[in-house]
């Protein structure tokens, strides 16, 4: 084990963090998101796993792009235009604690979501979410 790291930071989510280039996008997608839309590797973090858990841990080493003015966009399916799940409202501080700025994000509903997710170089998974979420991150340069 490393010092100071994630003990969610496996081996194969570092080797697929470090094999993704800047604008390359991670997918984090928490229990109900679609099966058939994954396609790209997936790295499961278990069943116990929050996705704010989850979000804390990659968000410690990944930067966040500073060129895109939304880094982060998340799965909206509720049918409140002005109410931002828990979820997304603590991933959100997340970001912005790890970037020391403020991160805006983005919603979208499922169909857009999950095209803009196909091109992700990862998928990273976690159980334990209701109501259904997921949240792609887009890489900046250290």
């Amino acid at each position: 084990m490393l010092k100071n790291l994630s003990p969610l930071l496996s081996g194969a989510l570092l080797s697929a963090l470090d094999a993704m280039k800047d604008g390359d996008t991670l997918t984090l997608v928490g229990s109900g998101y679609p099966e058939e839309a994954l396609t790209a590797p997936l790295v499961h973090l278990g069943e116990d796993v929050t996705t704010e858990a989850a979000a804390e841990a990659i968000l410690s080493v990944f930067p966040l792009a500073t060129a895109d003015p939304s880094p982060i966009v998340f799965l909206d399916l509720a049918d409140e235009p002005y109410e931002v799940p828990d979820v997304a409202f603590a991933v959100n501080g997340i970001a912005s604690d790890a970037e020391l700025r403020r991160i805006p994000m983005t919603r979208l509903e499922l169909d857009p979501f999950v095209e803009l997710a196909s091109r992700s170089a990862v998928f990273v998974s976690v159980g334990s979410d209701a109501p259904p979420c997921a949240f792609l991150f887009r890489r900046g340069a250290l």
